[in-house]
């Protein structure tokens, strides 16, 4: 059987933090929203459309990537350049707008279903994977490439990155062993480009701001 495609970061990571069942998110929603802003970030300077510099994001490539939510991110980006940083940028779309994009984007592919359940007190959304395989497929692709000692391309060490900055691995990277993690640590040194290192690093720094500041 032909194991599913690889999809867009953003999409492997929503996956990802989601039951592959009931589609219930592993992650709180602030979270998850940081985690899918700096995703879709990440697949911008994937497609060569923006740099990172210092800490500003730069655009190199104007022209539409072909697809609804990057080529919608990377023009509100354009119109505002210099005016906010990339861990505003992070923040910005965390508030709910990178989760819409992304759901909308998986479910016009097919790849989620939305349900609605009527309850006492009104109709509650949700959604749900089309398809348990192809939902468990990143998580399953990323512990069966590091456990093989097998070399992950760049896409899926910024899938794998975003993974532990979110602190999803506690779910879904669990079973990797010492060694293992320190083979993926080793890819990261060697193979992942600095800039979206920057990325992840603002991402995960942002992720421990927003736990800080639900305790306080």
């Amino acid at each position: 059987m032909a194991s599913p495609p690889q999809l867009p970061p953003a999409d492997d990571l929503y996956l990802t933090a989601h039951d592959t069942i009931r589609g219930k998110s592993l992650l709180s929603p602030a979270t998850l929203g940081l985690g899918l802003g700096a995703a879709l970030l990440g697949e911008l300077m994937l497609w060569r459309r923006i740099d990172l510099v210092e800490t500003e994001l730069i655009v190199i490539d104007e022209r539409p990537t072909g697809d609804a939510a990057t080529t919608a991110l990377l023009e509100q980006i354009r119109r505002e350049a210099g005016q906010h940083g990339v861990r505003n940028w992070i923040s910005y779309l965390s508030a709910g707008i990178a989760t819409d994009l992304v759901e909308r984007r998986l479910a016009r592919g097919g790849l989620i279903k939305r349900e609605e359940k009527r309850g006492l007190f009104g109709t509650k959304t949700s959604f749900v994977p089309a398809d348990s395989m192809t939902a468990g497929w990143p998580a399953t692709r990323i512990r069966t490439k590091v456990a093989r000692d097998e070399q992950l391309d760049v896409a899926d060490l910024l899938l794998a990155g975003l993974i532990l900055a979110t602190g999803l691995d506690q779910h879904v990277l669990a079973t990797l062993n010492a060694r293992d993690r320190a083979r993926l640590f080793d890819q990261f040194r060697r193979l992942f480009p600095a800039m979206l290192q920057q990325l992840v690093a603002h991402a995960e720094a942002a992720v421990g701001d927003a736990v800080m500041a639900r305790r306080a």
